[in-house]
């Protein structure tokens, strides 16, 4: 192979390899105005892809590839360039902010005017008093009654084996039940803070008057939520834990990169082949838990200069195809609230957003957010004439959150954007002489309801289709009672006689409960929800009404800008068919996809996402494998064969963490979550990322005052009570887009579900189906030949 040089002896490839970069530009474009050859071509092409000009790097990869058209590096370098020039991944979004001491310990300020003030309340009817009481009776008994069933069930029969759990192979109610005490163990050991015994949340001292407003409505920022500690949950606060001080250690020097987050990402969660889909959900399953978790979760802009150093080994493919010999990742940021004296837990890192289940993705988590989205008119938030978010001056679309953007996320943030708007005319209609501050506050505690509800009723089902689990769930929000007793669209949140009990009348609506410890979400929390492997490599666009795919777009092309180039070409009922009709990926081993191993961030042309999870949860001091089971009252896996009967895979995790009893000590957290193949019935996902799961799917309700003490019509007028009640992800696609209606959508129940149009469902495909009282005698027929439709 021929190498360019100047008479100073000097080579591309020795420019390339001491990054510099505008210097090997410099050589070889005079090179190419001569004969170019295919290394002059394709040396151009990275150090343009280095400097980030990627349109400059795609056609010095197209001229490489006419050259040597049998090149796979070339073409998938292209394929990279390209998709990056469409997305324009050169670009910081958002603009980097980073946390500042002075500003995270400040007093939390709800300035005058910002919230209204509280709605008139309604009369109360004897009838309704009575039921109150009644309701409260018995709540008294059913919380000592439940408890102690729980409680005897949970150690007289436990749920564990000699590794695995069994409360699911137990008849359905003793499932539930067995459940509720393992949620009632977690609730009782596993909820830490991580400020010093004695301080509230954010160091504040305590003794504050609430502002006007904040009774009654959520703030921007998630303070006074507890008008006792005020800046619970608030963002700009630490992420609590739920393991002990003593299992909190942040990984360091050679300990950090043991085994080499890299060579995990090849050998055990590349992708190898075709993706293997989850027959049971579609594409909105995957990019709504991401939308979800940009309400709870971010630990905020990553250092550019203070970085980790990920080896790229002499075998990785990557070497030569980047021109690189490592991966720089930027360190998470520290949290500057640190003090000198008095920490307790070891290490601690600070949530850019709002702890809270309060939509803040959508709104914002700061004042200025909110302000800059809002029309000022009555209570609605800015959308364009044909119902899209508008665009910034980057090409990304405008609201609270944008951080990791693709289109997944643009058409949920549009979808909820619009169904606020929805809101806001309902709140009119009922009462038209409120003012646009009331409008948009109630509007926004309606809204962050109904996607909660959503989630807890719908999308957790969806993905864990487990007859025990899905009854649980349900009591969640509705209660025991209220799914025995009601059907459908007469089941209301808000019961006639609402039993205060969390397992008989549910937890929304009910008592706040904390369990003694403050709120806010753990970094646990943050590391079982990581989950890439649940997106393709290609988004496959369909049209409404057409069968065929309309175009394949490489899923990395779909981010940022690339998003509204892409509902530039399609509409947005298109791209919601296209998900509906779309499978996921699994959440196993060697099924991360591939693109997210090698792609570009702003500032960083090769990323690997899958060694970067990895190394997260060491950074940040989460336990690994073994360990974090132990800290969740779960046994030990005591050897790889314990971990999963897949001989191949027992043998990969021997090649990559050792052969030895210590092995499996090394285990990493995410590889032995995917790992599992011992899981209970249906479950899209293993048990020790459950255990987090049930933690804080009642958590999330349960500590926050808006979905207990004051989820009432006093809060959330009698218009957005009845609103949550009517909401599904179905009903409020169909709202905003009817054309949805001649799709597979109206034949289904659960809108996270495939949207098949046969008579016929599948069990295989529809299994929540099976046990839903709604449909029977035959759940099989489809929602469109029951209804008629």
């Amino acid at each position: 192979m021929s190498e360019s040089s100047t008479p100073d002896g000097n080579t591309a490839a020795k420019l390339i390899a001491e990054q510099r970069y505008q210097d090997a530009v410099k050589l070889l474009q005079e090179r190419i105005a001569g004969n170019p050859t295919f290394e002059d071509h394709s040396q151009l092409a990275l150090a343009f892809l280095q400097l980030e000009d990627y349109e400059s790097a795609a056609g010095q990869y197209e001229s490489a590839a006419r050259l040597d058209p049998a090149n796979t590096n070339v073409q998938e370098m292209l394929r990279i360039a390209k998709a990056n020039a469409v997305a324009e991944i050169n670009i910081r979004v958002p603009d980097p902010v980073f946390f500042e001491r002075e500003k995270l310990l400040a007093a939390p300020e709800v300035e005058p005017g910002v919230l209204p003030g509280p709605i008139p309340p309604y009369s109360k009817s004897i009838v309704y008093r009575l039921r109150t009481v009644l309701g409260a009776i018995l709540g008294f008994f059913a919380t000592h009654g439940v408890g102690l069933a729980t409680r005897v069930l949970g150690r007289v029969i436990g749920y564990r084996g000699n590794v695995w759990t069994n409360w699911y192979r137990r008849p359905r109610l003793i499932g539930v039940l067995l459940l509720a005490y393992m949620r009632e163990k977690l609730n009782r050991d596993n909820l830490l803070s991580s400020y010093p015994p004695g301080s509230l949340i954010g160091f504040q001292p305590g003794g504050g008057t609430p502002p006007p407003g904040v009774k009654h409505f959520r703030t921007a920022d998630g303070s006074w939520n507890n008008l006792s500690d005020p800046k619970e949950g608030a963002a700009g606060t630490r992420f609590l834990r739920n393991v002990h001080n003593d299992a909190i250690s942040a990984e360091m020097g050679g300990q950090l990169m043991e085994p080499n987050p890299r060579l995990i990402s090849r050998k055990l969660l590349a992708r190898d082949g075709e993706m293997k889909e989850v027959p049971f959900l579609n594409m909105l399953a995957a990019s709504w838990i991401n939308f979800q978790n940009h309400d709870w979760v971010h630990h905020g802009e990553n250092l550019a200069e203070d970085t980790h150093a990920i080896p790229l080994d002499m075998d990785d493919p990557a070497r030569s195809m980047f021109g690189q010999t490592e991966i720089r990742v930027g360190k998470t940021q520290p949290d500057p609230t640190r003090q000198t004296t008095g920490e307790t837990t070891p290490l601690t890192f600070v949530n850019e957003v709002t702890h809270w289940w309060d939509g803040s993705q959508i709104y914002g988590s700061d004042q200025a957010t909110i302000d800059r989205l809002r029309t000022g008119t009555d209570g609605k938030i800015r959308v364009t004439e044909n119902g899209t978010l508008p665009l910034d001056e980057k090409g990304i679309e405008q609201t609270g959150f944008t951080r990791n953007w693709w289109v997944g996320l643009t058409m949920l943030h549009t979808l909820f954007t619009r169904e606020h708007n929805a809101i806001c005319d309902e709140l009119k209609r009922a009462r038209p002489d409120r003012d646009d501050n009331t409008y948009f506050n109630l509007a926004r505690l309606i809204n962050a309801a109904v996607m909660a509800k959503i989630h807890s009723v719908e999308w957790t089902p969806a993905i864990l289709p487990n007859r025990g689990l899905v009854s649980g769930l349900n009591a969640n929000w509705y209660g025991l009672l209220t799914n025995v007793l009601r059907k459908g669209k007469d089941r209301k949140t808000f019961a006639d006689i609402n039993i205060r009990n969390p397992e008989l009348g549910g937890v929304v609506g009910n008592p706040i409960n904390k369990h003694g410890q403050p709120y806010g979400l753990t970094e646990e929390f943050v590391e079982v929800y990581r989950l890439h492997s649940l997106l393709p490599e290609t988004i496959n666009v369909k049209q409404v009404g057409k069968d065929e795919i309309a175009e394949k777009v490489p899923f990395v092309a779909t981010r940022q800008a690339g998003s509204g180039k892409l509902l530039s070409r399609f509409e947005m009922a298109d791209l919601f068919y296209t998900f509906g009709v779309q499978h996921p990926g699994q959440l196993v081993l060697n099924n991360y996809p591939n693109f997210m191993r090698e792609f570009s961030i702003p500032g960083t042309p090769l990323f690997d996402m899958a060694a970067v999870d990895i190394l997260r949860a060491r950074e940040r001091g989460v336990p690994r494998y073994n360990e974090f089971r132990r800290q969740l009252n779960l046994n030990p896996i005591h050897s790889f064969e314990d971990l999963t009967d897949d001989a191949e895979q027992v043998e990969k995790l021997k090649e990559v963490y050792g052969r030895g009893p210590e092995a499996v000590e090394k285990l990493d957290l995410l590889v032995g979550t995917l790992g599992e193949t011992q899981r209970p019935t249906n479950f899209g996902f293993g048990e020790t990322l459950f255990q987090i799961f049930i933690l804080n799917a009642s958590r999330r309700l349960q500590a926050d005052r808006f979905y207990t003490d004051d989820y009432n019509e006093d809060v959330y007028t009698r218009e957005g009570l009845s609103w949550i009640d009517a909401a599904s992800l179905k009903t409020v696609l169909l709202r905003h887009y009817p054309e949805l209606g001649n799709t597979g959508l109206v034949n289904v129940k659960n809108a996270f579900e495939p949207w098949d149009t046969g008579e016929k469902l599948e069990e295989a495909r529809h299994p929540l189906r099976k046990w839903d009282t709604d449909l029977k005698p035959d759940p099989w027929v489809g929602d469109s030949f029951r209804n008629g439709t």
